[in-house]
């Protein structure tokens, strides 16, 4: 029995390192208007690239760990 060849054609899934406002604010389970405040408020850090606004994953990561350490925090001193 010979050893089957490798497949090379085979597509490694890389998630994206940005997501527009739809994406973005889906994965946070807001609106985009919801989105769009935080990102004016300067809670949430966007950029713009040809003209979209696009917000990078880890930057939706470190938010969402932001607020939680905060609410822990909250948890703790009541």
């Amino acid at each position: 029995m010979q050893p089957q060849p490798r497949n090379t054609s085979q597509q490694v899934s890389i998630p994206p390192l940005v997501l527009d406002r739809q994406e973005a604010a889906a994965a946070l389970r807001i609106s985009t208007r919801k989105l769009d405040y935080l990102i004016q408020r300067g809670e949430v850090t966007a950029t713009r690239i040809d003209g979209r606004v696009l917000v990078a994953w880890a930057e939706l990561q470190r938010f969402v760990a932001s607020k939680s350490a905060g609410r822990e925090e909250e948890l703790v001193h009541a």
